[in-house]
């Protein structure tokens, strides 16, 4: 059997794709505004990796949604699922979160970089001064908001592929927690390397603020991931059946031992806990750290999507 092509194959990879984006750009924003919060104050749009993340956050989202529209068979009709809405459908309700999650991400990077925005315009345009100082009274309500719909958005993409209910990999309350805690595990990856690539210190205060945040949710994610799996074992049928594919020897086994747990999880760990030890972070420390997190959930993600639809109730 191919590990990307079987018969009982409905999503492929596009959909890890999309999920994994939706991931990193939630884990994203929820680390700006911790940033802003603990550490940075009204100076954080001055900070690289801030900057790093408010990119990410909107453009993370928006490629997602574009290979999902894309995916479809009749990507025109995309629009329809935006005004016929169906709250039994795990997918509408996830593109309404989405929406409502785009506006509220908006809002709050208006609240961030108000203070350039209008030393930029300097009354030139006064229903910009207008609109940016109205938005900024809110931006406590528009904070919590965010960051409520972030971690939802994280839950959901687990969600999603849990609805696939025939699964029984998939059909798993593990599942949501997981893709939670993975991307924002990703979201802190990709500030970090963005931040760096910005000119951001490598050992600033912001660096050390993320990776403080990032061993304990790397050991987090360890525990789901056992969690996951020794719970289809011990469930014991076409679930131990399901669990013992995926982690055993083949294609997805190398990915799952190898990619996922060296790469995605140890090989993060081990630098975390280096830099922690060493007297300054570096670079190349930093960047070499994100990557293997990003390309760790990103492979849990396509590991995933793919061994649990091996294998049918």
């Amino acid at each position: 059997m191919s590990p990307f092509h079987f018969d009982s194959l409905i999503w492929h990879w596009p959909i890890a794709i999309y999920l994994f984006l939706a991931g990193v750009s939630a884990g994203a924003i929820c680390f700006a505004v911790l940033l802003k919060h603990f550490k940075l104050g009204t100076d954080a749009y001055k900070s690289g990796f801030v900057q790093a993340a408010c990119l990410i956050a909107p453009l993370a989202v928006f490629a997602g949604l574009g290979i999902l529209v894309i995916d479809l068979t009749k990507p025109f009709d995309f629009w329809k699922i935006l005004l016929f809405y169906n709250p039994t459908s795990v997918m509408s309700v996830g593109v309404g979160v989405l929406m409502v999650y785009q506006v509220a991400l908006f809002a709050w990077l208006a609240c961030v970089f108000k203070e350039p925005v209008l030393n930029w315009n300097q009354g030139r345009w006064l229903i910009v001064d207008k609109l940016f100082n109205a938005i900024a009274k809110h931006e406590a309500s528009i904070t919590g908001f965010l960051v409520i719909l972030a971690l939802s958005l994280g839950a959901y993409t687990g969600f999603l592929l849990s609805a696939l209910t025939t699964y029984p990999m998939l059909n798993n309350p593990v599942l949501p927690l997981l893709f939670l805690v993975s991307g924002l595990s990703s979201g802190a990856a990709g500030t970090l390397l963005g931040g760096v690539l910005l000119n951001g210190n490598p050992d600033g205060k912001e660096v050390h603020f993320i990776h403080n945040i990032e061993i304990p949710m790397i050991l987090v994610e360890i525990v789901l991931i056992f969690t996951f799996f020794a719970g289809l074992i011990l469930t014991g049928g076409q679930s131990q059946v399901a669990a013992l594919t995926a982690i055993g020897e083949g294609f997805w086994g190398w990915i799952f031992w190898a990619g996922i747990v060296v790469v995605g999880l140890s090989m993060p760990l081990a630098f975390n806990l280096f830099m922690k030890a060493s007297s300054k972070r570096k670079f190349s420390y930093v960047a070499i750290t994100a990557s293997c997190s990003l390309i760790g959930v990103l492979l849990l993600r396509n590991f995933i999507l793919y061994t649990g639809q091996m294998t049918v109730a």
